[in-house]
This record gives structure tokens, sequence and C-alpha cells, in this order.
């Protein structure tokens, strides 16, 4: 098989690597063993380079995750006959077949209006789902569907469906649902005669679910049935009986009113697959690790407790899992030390509180409220880095000069004492004024960072920033100050050591794998970008009256950090770093490494934050083994139970992501709630089929301002100028401009959000 060109992105490159591997598979005779293993695959694709091998292993990795072939537990993998044995391909790439069963795999997306989408996993086809066609199938749930004819022009409209469904779109029918989305639902009481029922808080879904009494003790607050009616609450998946019209749930807990502080985030947190509560038996095994230290506990570590040590967080930071310590050495060079908390010391593999960990995979930041990966005796007090006391860590050593180059690495088991905690503006305040607690020590580390990065970026870092919105809330709850979070040196100091830390370890766990003495690693990796998205942006760029190179891989970084730097401080600033971001591959956890881009490093991991990452403890579990720490609890992991946990790591990331923006999108509703009657000064950030996205100045919420409502004009969307261009007055509507809404709707259950045009002159 020959090499992928270049130019093609890496979730491209594994589609065609997928097919490869589908027409293998269906061309081998019967004569042929029903398992084989990865390498005979190879084999008989003819692929050899490393790299190639990697895009491989991906792409039987996508195939297993769509039961299209079965991973054994021995590694050997089989075709599954009943799924895959496909009549046919569809355009998409997906399996087609006449059989129930088969079918192209695809995930359920429903609108707010209750139109359904079928969007196929492995390609960016989708497809209209009318409601008879559905099979139950629920917003989110794994589907295989059967495409049907497209819906004629101008017809096919439907009673409460989107425009969207009369444009010439194809349709398909559910076969079979797959796998469930969700586990957990939230939503409010409802009581119907002597049933009762939970409305879900689920876009698009029209109706309810029967709401059944736990069969087991409920986590939370306790709630009489006859008072329960309007609360929200959260209940479990059971079925959905064939004689019912209704799926059933079992209530698991009661979260209070809607709109209080405590119940939206709570519900925010199980929307998007978060547990609220640890099980009793994770709970004690967290309580059994006390904060003493025993001459056990210091065996075979460094003693780096008489070295000036700090650690610089956020001010209402709780869980403290980095410090850096610094001391001279001879020659002019330094010690410096990236110490880690040793989550993995007190949170042994194949225990409760491990599973329940490796469930949660990460911490989730909402607003003023915290889901966090490990209990508070683990997270907050034990493994917390916290001043004048003796902390177990995993560090990573460096010996460097004032100008951060580095001479040696050394990684290995600690024990430090934090002797200051300083938070980032009482950093910041020093490095200003040159005085205050270790002043020399903290300039001396901004500069070795400040070289550090800029070698970063001479390299081919991309300078990316992302808002962060920050709140003050009243004593309820309630937003009552909004502001954007300011990024100083004070935290890029720390974000350029931990960087170099997590690079080091990355290299030092390669060299073992490539040494055989571990079978994996595990990496953080992130791709080149879509050539297609970088030729978009490029576009966009121009009319804004910038230029952005994409013609060639080594320009692109560069590039882009040119237009960052230029745009810096214009309103059209922080459209172009969105629409860059977005142009950006996703960063994934992987054992295939392929380096990251956006940080210019051919190796990456996370190390950095073992308490509320899941794959940075997988990490140390890695260097422990090769330590030899780990003996009193081996646990060797394979190539492809690795795989697997950086995989489901990867969709709890992207989750608890999506679960903090809908926290902060919530209290910015909340701030608009009650004034409809007011004039909003805003920007067109982007632009849809359905109209154009403005963001409000005064909170930095975004909404829909829909063209249907735009009566004053009637627009057509016009490709080369990206905007949407007036017929009758030469008006113009594109990213960049400036106008006043009002609110026309507000929908805080949904965290929706429409305005309606204010007319007025419209400013660029």
């Amino acid at each position: 098989m020959s090499k992928s060109p270049k130019r093609l992105s890496l979730r491209q490159q594994i589609h065609r690597h997928s097919d490869a591997i589908l027409h293998w598979f269906r061309g081998r005779g019967t004569s042929e063993p029903p398992d084989c293993t990865d390498r005979d695959v190879a084999n008989a694709l003819g692929i050899i380079d490393p790299f190639e091998l990697n895009v491989m292993g991906q792409a039987l990795d996508k195939l297993v995750a769509q039961k299209i072939i079965i991973r054994h537990k021995d590694q050997s993998l089989r075709w599954n006959a009943r799924l895959g044995s496909a009549k046919g391909t569809s355009r998409s790439g997906g399996l087609l077949s006449e059989r129930h069963g088969e079918g192209i795999l695809a995930r359920m997306e429903f609108t707010h209006g209750g139109l359904a989408f079928a969007r196929a996993v492995d390609s960016d086809s989708d497809w209209v789902v009318a409601q008879e066609h559905l099979r139950r199938a629920l917003p989110g749930d794994l589907v295989r569907i059967l495409p049907l004819n497209a819906f004629p022009t101008g017809k096919g409209r439907r009673s409460g469906s989107s425009h969207l469904a009369s444009k010439g779109r194809d349709r398909a029918a559910v076969l079979q649902v797959v796998e469930r989305f969700r586990t957990h639902f939230v939503g409010i009481v409802q009581r119907k005669g002597q049933r009762y029922f939970l409305e879900p808080d689920l876009k698009g879904f029209q109706g309810g679910f029967e709401l059944l009494p736990a069969s087991k003790p409920l986590g939370g607050k306790e709630i009489v049935w006859d008072q329960a009616e309007g609360l929200k609450a959260v209940g479990a998946w059971l079925d959905w009986p064939e004689s019912s019209p209704w799926p059933r749930v079992e209530l698991t807990e009661w979260l209070g009113s809607p709109g209080e502080h405590l119940t939206e985030m709570a519900a925010i947190g199980v929307e998007f697959g978060f547990s609220l509560h640890f099980g009793p038996e994770a709970l004690r095994q967290a309580s059994l690790s006390g904060q003493l230290l025993s001459a056990d506990d210091l065996k075979g570590r460094r003693d780096f407790r008489g070295i000036p040590t700090m650690t610089i967080d956020p001010q209402d930071a709780k869980d403290f899992d980095d410090a850096l310590s610094i001391r001279p050495l001879d020659d002019g060079r330094w010690e410096v030390g990236v110490h880690i908390a040793d989550v993995s010391y007190y949170v042994r593999p194949e225990t409760e509180l491990d599973r329940e960990a490796a469930s949660r995979a990460t911490s989730v930041y909402m607003v003023h409220q915290v889901l966090p990966m490990l209990p508070e005796n683990l997270s907050n007090i034990v493994c917390s880095l916290r001043p004048q006391e003796d902390k177990l860590c995993y560090s990573a050593v460096f010996e460097v000069d004032a100008d951060a180059r580095i001479y040696s690495t050394w990684i290995g088991r600690t024990c430090i004492r934090s002797l200051r905690r300083f938070s980032y503006e009482e950093a910041q305040e020093i490095l200003d004024n040159g005085q205050g607690d270790w002043a020399e020590d903290l300039k001396l580390l901004d500069r070795m960072a400040t070289n550090m990065r800029q070698k970063r970026f001479a390299a081919g870092s991309i300078g990316f920033e992302t808002e962060e919105i920050r709140f003050h809330l009243d004593s309820k709850g309630f937003p009552t100050e909004v502001w954007v979070k300011e990024r100083k040196p004070a935290h890029m100091l720390i974000e350029d050591w931990m960087l170099t830390a997590n690079r080091a370890v990355a290299e030092y766990l390669t060299s073992a794998v490539n040494d055989c003495r571990l079978p994996a690693s595990v990496y953080r990796i992130h791709d080149f970008p879509d050539p297609e998205r970088l030729r978009k942006l490029a576009d966009f760029a121009e009319l804004m009256g910038y230029t952005l190179s994409v013609q060639s891989r080594s320009q692109i970084a560069a590039s882009l950090n040119r237009l960052i730097e230029e745009s810096e401080g214009k309103p059209e600033s922080e459209i172009l770093q969105q629409m860059a971001i977005r142009s950006m591959a996703k960063a994934i956890y992987t054992t295939r490494n392929i380096g990251h881009y956006g940080l210019a490093f051919s190796h990456y991991t996370h190390f950095t934050s073992p308490i509320r990452r899941y794959p940075d403890l997988l990490v140390h579990r890695l260097l422990a083994t090769l330590d030899g720490s780990m003996n009193t609890h081996p646990h060797a992991y394979s190539e492809f139970e690795l795989e697997r946990l950086c995989k489901y790591d990867s969709e709890k990331e992207r989750a608890a992501a999506m679960a903090e923006r809908a926290a902060v999108r919530f209290k910015q509703l909340q701030m608009l709630q009650g004034k409809e009657d007011q004039i909003w000064e805003g920007m067109i950030t982007s632009i849809g089929e359905q109209g154009v996205w403005v963001t409000l100045d005064y909170n930095r919420c975004d909404g829909l301002l829909p063209l249907s409502s735009l009566d004053h004009d009637r627009f057509y969307f016009d490709a080369e100028e990206m905007a949407f261009i007036g017929t009758s007055r030469n008006s113009r509507l594109a990213p960049g401009n400036r106008l006043q809404v009002r609110i026309a709707r507000l929908d805080l259950r949904y965290r929706r959000l429409e305005f309606r045009y204010q007319p007025s002159v419209m400013k660029r």
C-alpha cells in the first residue's frame, strides 16, 4: 500500500486504511483461518513504514469500535460476519445491507424543533430521519441506518421541522440502535394520574420517560414523592418496552429546584455523563490515606525537602498538583525541579477507587463547582502539594543554565516540602515590581521560561489564546459580574515549565518503548490542520485585510502566529483566532505517536496533573514500572489496554469541555433574564445556514439572529464575500460587523438564545 499523500489529514488517512482493511477482509477466502493478527493485516496490505503502521492501527481500532471487526482478549482479529458482510458500499464508505442489523454506522442528532439527523461515524455525511423511522433512537445514540430516497426539492417539510428538511437532503431509516449514548438523564418531574414522568433535558426529544422508584438508597437529598413535581431529578436508563410508548428510567437522585445554582451545575454534570458522587467503597479506600509519611513511604525517593520549593496556582485552587524547586549548582548552572503529586502511590490499579477515577477520567471545573476525579481527601488534602507539608511526588529535574539550555534530566520519585504558596496574582506582582518573597528565584524562572517559549515558537509552535470567562456570584449563586481572565507572564511561567516536563517524560518513555522495556506509552498528539479549513481561513483573513500562507506546511505555523500578532487588539482578532482554532485538529490521547503540531514537539504527553487527569496517572504508572517502584502493586498495561483507555479519556475530555462551556453559558443567560426590553451591542462572529451568530459585548454570550427575522431586507448568501448581502438596501451581514439587537427568545433550560434585529447603522 503506497504512502498516503502528505496533504491528507490523519482522519482522512484513517478512512483510507479502513477501506483497504475492509476490502482485504471481504476478499479473504474460506480456506483462510478465521482469526488473524495486526501483523497479518500489515503484511497483506504491504505496510512497513512506522507512521503508516500507526495509522493502520488506528483504522483497526475504529473498525473494532464499530463492531465490524472483533478483537479477542489475545488481541487476535476476526471479521464480524453478521455486521460486516455487506452487499455494497455507500458514498460515505459506510456499509449498506438489505438485512436487519446492518447498514451505515451513525450518531443521532436532533434540532430544537425536533428534526432528527443521522451523522455517519466515518464521514461528514448526514441524513434526515423522519419520526416514523427513528425506531426509538434518542439524541446521541449510535445507530445503524439505511439511506432512503432524497427529499424532492421543496417537499418533505414536516410540522415543527426546520427548513433544512426541504433542501434536497438525503433521508434514512434507523435499522438498529447499537448503543445508547446516555445511561442517566436529567429532567423535570411531572405527575400524570398515579404515574410519575421525567421530562428530560434532551434537545429535540418529543416526550417523556416513565420514572420508577429507586431500587437502592439514593445519593444526595431525600424528597417525598408527593412533593417532587416540578423538581429536577436524575433517572438511570432501564429499557423501552415494546408495549409502552415511553422509555423507563429509575430514580437515582433528586437535584432540587430548577434555576438554583447547585441544581443546575449538577444537572449539567449528569447531562454530559459525569457522576455526582463517589461510591462508599471508593470513599473508604480514599480515607485510608493519611497525611503523615512513614519511613516506608520514603524508600527509594530522592529527598527535596531542604530545597526551596513553591507552588503557583489560582487564588481559589485547592488541588495543588505541581510545584517548582530551584537551587544553584556549580559553573553558573541551576537545578530546577518540576514536582508532581504522586497520585499513583495512593490510587492502586484494580481497586474500586481506581475504577471510579478511570470512569470519570477527568475533573470537571464548572462555575464555582468542581466534579473531581478523586475524592476530596486525596485531591484536596493528601495529594495536594500544600505549603509546609511533606508530600510524595514524581519529579522531572533539570540541570539548566540561565538561558534555559538543558544539560541533563532526571525523572523519578521524590519527597518535597513546599515552603511558599503563591497565587498567580501574587507571583505576577513580584515579577512586575521585582520585590517580594522569592523575587530573584521567580525572575530567574521567568527568564528561563521566556527563553524556552521563544525557542518553541522558533521551532513552529502556535500561540493560540482562548477566552476564559469568570463570574462573581452572589450568596444565592446568581452571577452579578463577568470578566475575561487575563493571561499574564506568571501563568506562562508555570505553563512553560510544565510543557518542558511533559516533553521530557514523553521522550523518556519513548526510549523505554524502543528498548522493549515497555509495550507502549501514552502520548498527547495533535495532527496537522485540515487543508480545506485552512484554505477557508485564508480566504476569510484576506477579506479582513490579512495574508495567510497555507501552501507550504513549513509556512503555516509562522503565518498563523503572524496573523494572531497583527490582529491583536482589533475587533476581528477573536473571530480570526476562533476560526484558526477550528481549522486545527483536536488533540487526543493515544499510544501511537505522531507528535504535537501545535506545540512543535515530536514527543509530548501529559504528566503534570494526575489529580485531575487519568492519562497523567497512567503515565506515572508507566514510569513506576520502569523504575521498579510498582513491584508491590504490579500492573502490566498492554498496548491494547492503554489505547482503549486513551480513546475513552479523549472522549471524556471532550465531554468535560462541553460541560464547562454549558455551565458558563447558563450563567451568561441568567444575567440576561428579564432584560428583553434592552438594546444590546454586539458583533457578528460567525454565519450559518439559519442566520448569523452575534456575541454581546455585555457578557460575551452569543445567540442566533435568524435570517427569517430580518424583514427589513431580503438577503442572499455570497460565498466569495462570506456574508449575507441585502438585495434592496445593499446592507451586509458578515463576521466582524457590529450591530444592535434585542432578545427575542431566552430558554434557560435548553440554554438557547435568539435575537431580533434592532434597526441602526451597522458598522464595520
